[in-house]
C-alpha cells in the first residue's frame, strides 16, 4: 500500500498574537492526516512566541524557530519555502486561515497531476472572526497548463493578481530550482511566473483559502518589499534602493531578472523575458508610463545631491537600474536613453579620476 506522503506547512508571524491561534488552529484542523507544522516566530514581542510554544507543547506535530531579529517579510517568505524535507511544502502566513479540507482537496490534484508543481484553492476575505465580506473573482485563479514553458508563464503573468492564488501547495523539488527571492516590488508575481517554467499550475475551484481583510496597498507592499523596509529602515534614505516609487516597473523588472537565470534552456529564458514585455505592456501600458513619468524627478534630485562619495554613487546605482528595465519595457519613451546618460556620466568620470 502507497504510503500517504507528508505536508511541510510553514506558517511565519510577526506580532500576530491577535491571529496566529486561529490560524495554527486551522492547520491543526486538516483532514490530511500526515503534516508537521514549523511555527516561525520573526522576532516578535508581542506573546506570539509564547502562543507558538503553547501549541508545541500540546501537539507532536508542532515545532517552533524563533528568530532573535525580525528579518522583514521577504526572509520570512524565503524560509517558509526551505524549511523540511518533506516532497510537499504549503508556506502558511500567520493571518489568515485554511478550510478544514484545504490540504485534502489540493493533494488530490497534485497527486493524480504530476506534472503539477503547485496547486492552490479559491479564496474569500473575512474579518473579524469569520464574517466573509466576499470572495476573489474565479478569474484570478491560475490554470497554467500544457507541454509549452513559456506559454505557462505567460499565462501566469497575464492573469496572477491576488493572493489566493500564491498560498498553495508546492513540490519541494520545482521550489529547489527557484531563483532566491529578491527585495522587489512584484516578487511573488516572478515566483510564480519562474515556477510555470517548470511545470503546471492548477487550482481547485472551492473557496478553501480564507484571507483575513483583503490585500494590502500596492505601495505599502513596494515598500516593505525594499531591503530597506524589511530590515525595518528608512525607505526614504538616499542610499536607499528607488524601486519602491515604480511598483510596476519594479514587477517587470523582476521578471526580467528572474527569467535571466531561470533553469530552462537559454532560448526559453529569452522568449520568456520578450513574453515578459509584451504581456506587461498590453496589461499596465498607461500605468508604466505614469511611473516612468517620475524618473525625471528622480534623476534632477540625484543631480542635485551631486554626492561623489560612496552613498551618492549607490544612489544612482537603483535609478540606472530602472532606467534600464524603462528601455527595455518602454522603448518608445526616449528621454530614458538622456536621463540613463546623465546618470552614467558622473560615475564613469569618477572612475577616471580614481
Amino acid at each position: 500500500m502507497r504510503q500517504i506522503p507528508r505536508v511541510d506547512v510553514n506558517l511565519f508571524a510577526y506580532n500576530g498574537a491577535a491571529t496566529v491561534g486561529a490560524a495554527i488552529e486551522s492547520v491543526l484542523a486538516q483532514t490530511w492526516d500526515r503534516l508537521s507544522l514549523t511555527l516561525i516566530d520573526d522576532g516578535s514581542d508581542d506573546g506570539t512566541a509564547e502562543i507558538c510554544a503553547r501549541y508545541a507543547r500540546a501537539d507532536a506535530r508542532v515545532r517552533v524557530l524563533r528568530h532573535r531579529v525580525n528579518g522583514g517579510a521577504v526572509a520570512a517568505f524565503q524560509r517558509a519555502f526551505w524549511l523540511g524535507e518533506a516532497d510537499y511544502v504549503l508556506p502558511k502566513s500567520g493571518d489568515d486561515m485554511l478550510a478544514p479540507d484545504f490540504i485534502q482537496e489540493i493533494m488530490a490534484v497534485l497527486l493524480a497531476h504530476p506534472d503539477t508543481v503547485m496547486c492552490h484553492a479559491q479564496g474569500l476575505i473575512f474579518a473579524g472572526s469569520g464574517d466573509v465580506r466576499g470572495a476573489y473573482p474565479a478569474e484570478h485563479s491560475l490554470m497554467a497548463i500544457g507541454a509549452d514553458p513559456v506559454a505557462r508563464a505567460s499565462h501566469v503573468m497575464a492573469r496572477y493578481t491576488s493572493s489566493p492564488s500564491f498560498w498553495g501547495i508546492y513540490r519541494r523539488d520545482a521550489v529547489d530550482r527557484l531563483a532566491r527571492i529578491r527585495y522587489r516590488a512584484g516578487w511573488d508575481h516572478a515566483l510564480l511566473a519562474e515556477l510555470a517554467l517548470y511545470g503546471e499550475i492548477r487550482h481547485v475551484a472551492a473557496p478553501l483559502y480564507w484571507r483575513r481583510d483583503g490585500g494590502k496597498p500596492v505601495s505599502v507592499l513596494a515598500r516593505a518589499a525594499t531591503e530597506r523596509g524589511s530590515r525595518g529602515l528608512a525607505v526614504t534614505h538616499p542610499m536607499t534602493e528607488p524601486h519602491w516609487h515604480m511598483p510596476l516597473l519594479t514587477t517587470a523588472l523582476a521578471h526580467l531578472e528572474t527569467f535571466s537565470v531561470a533553469r530552462v534552456p537559454e532560448e526559453v529564458r529569452a522568449a520568456a523575458m520578450h513574453a515578459a514585455i509584451d504581456i506587461f505592456r498590453g496589461r499596465w501600458l498607461p500605468y508604466l508610463r505614469r511611473e516612468a513619468a517620475v524618473l525625471p524627478a528622480l534623476v534632477a534630485a540625484c543631480e542635485r545631491n551631486n554626492d561623489p562619495s560612496l552613498p551618492g554613487s549607490w544612489s544612482r546605482r537603483g535609478l540606472v537600474d530602472l532606467l534600464l528595465a524603462a528601455r527595455m519595457i518602454l522603448p518608445e519613451e526616449a528621454d530614458c536613453a538622456d536621463l540613463l546618460a546623465r546618470l552614467v556620466a558622473p560615475l564613469s568620470i569618477q572612475r577616471v579620476a580614481a
